[in-house]
């Protein structure tokens, strides 16, 4: 503290100056006379620091909101009822927070390990292949299309990563590595001609047979893509989550974890007379990793 506000300070008659001359003054006289002392040296205060008398150390100034460094100038420069602005800035010579809360970070998504308080829509759209699918992916191939398959259903329908993993777990092994043209027993390119709903003449990355199966044909027809590209492929798949198969979104938001998520989509969607669950369950991890 310097000199001036010391000596300033020394000045102010006190009580206790009082009782040494004899003369002791009423309770109430004492009190305000604090109340005048503290106000005086406050107000010295302030002014001698806005004028640089104040000695404020080397060490760092706190945080906003009244932080402590290791500086003994903290305790004035920042008084602990500064809110800061109403953006949610705080005051102090560091800004403690930046007024927006961000989501805890989660994978690709920003949720924590694909999990937040509630599902929120996190994903980015990520542009699809419209060539035709001529050879198997590789994969490296098939793990950069799960991802894109989970961000586009983390953004088109407010999923977790957890949850989109799960389905795309389940689409992943119908399709032996997200392949979008692959006929059921292997051969990739055009669908088959056969219509037929049964478990040898499925089609695309989620082995559509029937009239599903023709439904995507139908769809890529309609938007002008080759059937056993990825853009028809997740198109027609979006298509069937926001209507006839909207039961499955319902069920996979119902769920809390991914492993929880595969089985949902595998019951309400994918129907199979043999789920196969560890192999789906396998490529979860995959996906997750």
């Amino acid at each position: 503290m310097s000199n001036t506000i010391t000596s300033q300070y020394l000045r102010t008659q006190t009580p206790v100056d009082d009782a040494q001359a004899g003369n002791t003054p009423p309770a109430s006289d004492i009190e305000l006379r604090i109340m005048q002392d503290i106000e005086q040296l406050l107000a010295d205060l302030s002014v001698a620091t806005a004028n640089g008398d104040f000695d404020t150390g080397s060490g760092n100034t706190g945080g906003g909101g009244g932080g402590f460094g290791s500086g003994a100038s903290n305790f004035f420069q920042a008084p602990a009822f500064n809110l800061g602005s109403a953006s949610g800035t705080s005051g102090g010579t560091t800004p403690a927070t930046t007024g927006t809360t961000s989501a805890p970070v989660m994978g690709n998504s920003g949720t924590p390990n694909g999990q937040s308080g509630s599902p929120q829509q996190t994903g980015s759209v990520i542009p699809l292949s419209t060539a035709p699918q001529t050879t198997a992916l590789t994969p490296e191939q098939s793990k950069q299309t799960a991802d894109a398959y989970v961000s586009n259903l983390q953004h088109d329908f407010g999923l977790t990563r957890d949850q989109a993993a799960g389905i795309v777990a389940n689409l992943w092994h119908e399709s032996g590595g997200m392949n979008s043209g692959i006929n059921q027993g292997g051969a990739i390119g055009a669908p088959s001609s056969n219509m037929a709903d049964d478990n040898g003449n499925g089609y695309g990355i989620a082995q559509w047979g029937g009239s599903r199966k023709q439904g995507l044909i139908d769809y890529a027809h309609e938007h002008g893509l080759d059937p056993s590209s990825q853009a028809a492929n997740y198109g027609y798949l979006k298509q069937e989550l926001e209507t006839s198969e909207s039961g499955a979104i319902a069920a996979v938001k119902n769920t809390n974890s991914a492993q929880a998520a595969t089985a949902a989509f595998c019951d309400v969607f994918e129907k199979p007379s043999d789920p196969e669950m560890a192999s789906r369950l396998s490529h979860l991890s995959e996906i997750l990793a």
